[in-house]
């Protein structure tokens, strides 16, 4: 049996996934180039162009792009990275509910994921990004 610790999983398959998409949502629906999308996100435009073209973030990105509700979660990420003007400059802690939003969806679809302590604290944190 194979021991893969809460935050592994989630760093090579779910946040890749969910940078995707708000890759994709920045560029086609927001209109924003690869370069502004780059500086938003904190990445090089040479990686948004990779989540673009499928070439990173793929695996469990369907079955999260498939989820309303996650994906209306997302959204409002997305406006809040526009409003903040990066990713840097919201509180780190987002990663990790973004991360536990997409663990949900994902335990819905039949995953069996350990959680890490932001899942069995949930009570704690704010989950709404909405102003």
């Amino acid at each position: 049996m194979q021991f893969i610790l809460p935050c592994e999983y989630s760093v090579k398959e779910i946040l890749p996934a969910i940078r995707a998409l708000i890759a994709e949502k920045l560029v086609y629906e927001r209109n924003l180039s690869i370069y502004k999308t780059a500086e938003l996100m904190g990445l090089t435009p040479a990686a948004v162009e990779n989540y673009l073209k499928k070439r990173r973030g793929m695996k469990v990105k369907e079955l999260l792009k498939n989820d309303k509700e996650f994906m209306e979660f997302l959204d409002s990420f997305s406006n809040k990275v526009l409003k903040s003007g990066s990713f840097s400059s919201l509180p780190s802690y987002y990663y990790c509910v973004l991360c536990t939003q997409g663990k949900k969806v994902l335990s819905k679809n039949g995953y069996r994921l350990s959680q890490c302590i932001v899942e069995t604290n949930l009570a704690s944190y704010n989950l709404s990004f909405k102003e």
